[in-house]
């Protein structure tokens, strides 16, 4: 079973072969029969090339750091998540949208027409019914894994139950057999009927109309893993397929996990229908939000064109039509005009499996396929280095300033051997006891610095404890067991109160230690730097506010919700529950986050200084011992200083090296002889 990923995404983590270039013979014949290369997949596989290029780079950093002495625990951490990141080269396009919008047929043509038929079943009156994810996992044979609907019964969550293959109905699929697996992959549109009781009791009854029968149609599954070969999925491509407003809806940990964290979003309108009252409550709701920023990954698709197509009218006005439609989307939906697509997923898929590259072209899926390979793939490039490459850089940043302040006590210890060996023996008699002075005087700033490292424990550990979401857990159990058999829109309300109540307050005390300790951080810097002169950059510091801007959207959003007219119909409903259990995984997840953050903040800031302390007094104690030499031999001096000028040139290269280690880093896919002769 897959599993869900470290950080509590309910995705779960794919498994690739690094030898993937060598491994095509995996794919089933008819599937590499017909490969074509697209410009989706080109896109892919120079993505895939830059993330080896940075892993590349990063591997060959790491032991040179070690080698040069150059090893410390922040650019060890930095490195550490940069890889990570680097490694989950997965990238995750959701369609979305209303019922027979042709979503599911878009995915055919778009990603899968290169199979030779329709992958996903489209039927009229079939169509899909439960979220559908689709990836290849070399390592794990084809299936089709089904999660029954009984299971929205349970309190387990969908990231839950992917680890409990118990719970899941499983199908193997033969990629040699293309009408086996479509027949097989038409149980992606059962339905079952069941009582209006049951129903309710699953979170599936309609909305009450007259009329209505005893028995209610709802869909047998409640997602849908498709596990195939494919050159496109193994690139890291995940695609999910969701069915229409009701199952978006009825799924939180859809709705707020994983629309949120796509790189892609293609939101799937008709042209036949135009632009709906049930697509805009989808697109308010779910796409793109009021509490969201307008984000570049989302695109909207003005599909079944191909119902403009009308014989009795001239190419232009059918051109001027759609251009009018695409334009009304875009007005509407506050969209800007280059991310509406028009096109005809049906035209498409028919043109590419019969190679008609006119109808292709009609169709419009190219314009679609190059703006979204290009869409997200760079999304993830900028997520990688903003959040992850920056860190590196910052702690290159820290080393080469540490490699700096080396060479400029180099230089003053070589301008004062030098000096010594034209002094008399009295003066080098003055020299050391000036020396000894410096060192007694060095030792009491040292004191002061044991005191202050005292005192940022202690605010460390409050702040830790006011962040660690296991002594939230408490808390959280209580306030469940004062919801049972409340789970009205009531005690809903009040149970969210309680929960960013006590979060709130425990991110007010995490904040007012993390104050304190910067305010302790910049005193300890400034006073070793105006005593002894030191030039280290200003360290990093660390800030509550981004977790209190993103708990304070969650609280909005739980706000909106539990006020909106939909949420007064859910009483006692399945996902009212479900909704406070993602609520309070995601609040939970943001408070963890900050204690990660803040605990590796905590335990690596004062490393730079430390450093910078011990090597000063090391520097001071050498000082002593170089002076002593002096009184007893001139030509202990010169050996000195030729070693320090030695030391010298080999801190130059270290700086060089970093110099052009950095410039890698912020470059499109360095090759291996760029990174080897970086670090020469």
């Amino acid at each position: 079973m897959p599993r869900c990923s470290a950080r509590g995404h309910w995705p779960h983590r794919l498994t690739y072969t690094d030898g993937f270039k060598n491994a095509e013979h995996r794919f089933p014949t008819f599937a590499t029969g017909l490969m074509s290369k697209t410009r989706l997949l080109d896109e892919l596989e120079a993505f895939r090339a830059w993330t080896r290029s940075q892993i590349r780079l990063l591997q060959q950093l790491q032991p040179w750091l070690k080698q040069q002495g150059l090893h410390a625990p922040e650019i060890e951490y930095a490195i550490e998540r940069a890889m990570y990141s680097l490694r989950d080269d997965r990238l995750t396009v959701v369609v979305a949208g209303e019922l027979s919008r042709g979503k599911t047929e878009l995915i055919n043509a778009l990603f899968f027409a290169s199979l030779g038929c329709r992958l996903l079943p489209t039927d009229a009156g079939r169509t899909t019914m439960c979220p559908t994810e689709i990836y290849c996992d070399l390592d794990a044979p084809p299936q089709l894994m089904l999660l029954p609907i009984a299971t929205r019964a349970d309190d387990c969550a969908l990231a839950d139950l992917r680890d409990h293959p118990e719970q899941w109905q499983a199908f193997d699929l033969d990629l040699e057999d293309p009408e086996m697996l479509t027949q097989r992959l038409q149980m992606l549109t059962e339905v079952q009927q069941v009582s209006r009781q049951d129903a309710e009791a699953l979170g599936l009854l309609p909305a009450p109309e007259d009329g209505m029968p005893e028995l209610i149609s709802i869909p047998r599954w409640r997602l849908a893993l498709i596990n195939i070969r494919h050159p496109v999925l193994a690139k890291g491509l995940r695609i999910v397929d969701t069915p229409g407003l009701n199952a978006i809806g009825s799924e939180p940990e859809l709705t707020y996990e994983m629309l949120p964290t796509a790189q892609a979003v293609l939101f799937v309108l008709a042209a036949d229908t135009g632009l709906t009252q049930s697509d805009l409550q989808i697109w308010h709701r779910f796409i793109q939000r009021s509490d969201q920023q307008r984000r570049r990954g989302v695109m909207v698709v003005l599909n079944k064109i191909d119902t403009l197509w009308d014989e009795l009218r001239s190419p232009q006005q059918i051109t001027e039509s759609i251009s009018k439609q695409c334009r009304s989307v875009s007005q509407s939906l506050q969209v800007a005009a280059e991310r509406v697509f028009a096109l005809s997923a049906q035209r498409a898929l028919v043109g590419r499996i019969k190679q008609d590259r006119n109808l292709e072209d009609r169709s419009g899926i190219d314009h679609l396929e190059r703006y979204l390979g290009r869409v997200i793939t760079v999304n993830r490039i900028e997520l990688v280095q903003q959040e992850y490459s920056a860190r590196v850089c910052e702690a290159i940043d820290m080393l080469e300033s540490i490699i700096r302040t080396r060479l400029q006590r180099n230089e003053q210890q070589r301008l004062t051997l030098r000096n010594l060996a034209d002094q008399s023996d009295d003066a080098i008699e003055q020299k050391l006891m000036a020396a000894q002075a410096d060192h007694r005087g060095y030792q009491r700033s040292l004191d002061a610095y044991k005191h202050s490292l005292t005192s940022f424990g202690r605010h460390s550990q409050t702040m830790l404890d006011a962040l660690d979401p296991r002594s939230l857990d408490q808390t959280l159990d209580a306030i469940r067991e004062s919801m049972t058999g409340a789970w009205t829109t009531f005690g809903l309300k009040d149970a969210m109160g309680k929960l960013f109540e006590q979060i709130s307050d425990r991110i007010d005390l995490a904040g007012e230690q993390t104050r304190a300790m910067r305010r302790l951080l910049r005193a300890t810097h400034q006073r070793f730097q105006a005593e002894h002169r030191y030039k280290l950059p200003v360290p990093s510091m660390f800030s509550i506010v981004r977790y209190q801007v993103e708990l304070s959207l969650l609280d909005q959003e739980a706000q909106a919700f539990r006020k909106s007219a939909r949420t007064a119909l859910m009483e006692q409903h399945f996902v009212t529950k479900r909704y406070f259990a993602t609520i309070v995984t995601r609040a939970r997840r943001i408070l963890s986050m900050a204690h990660d953050d803040a605990q590796h903040w905590s335990r690596t800031v004062l490393a730079p200084l430390s450093g910078e302390i011990k090597e000063n007094r090391d520097a001071l104690a050498q000082q002593i011992e170089d002076v002593r030499q002096a009184a007893d031999s001139r030509r202990t001096v010169q050996q000195r200083i030729a070693a320090l000028k030695r030391e010298n040139s080999r801190l130059q290269a270290q700086l060089t090296s970093m110099h052009k280690f950095r410039d890698l880093l912020s470059s499109d896919a360095p090759g291996p002889t760029a990174v080897a002769s970086a670090l020469a």
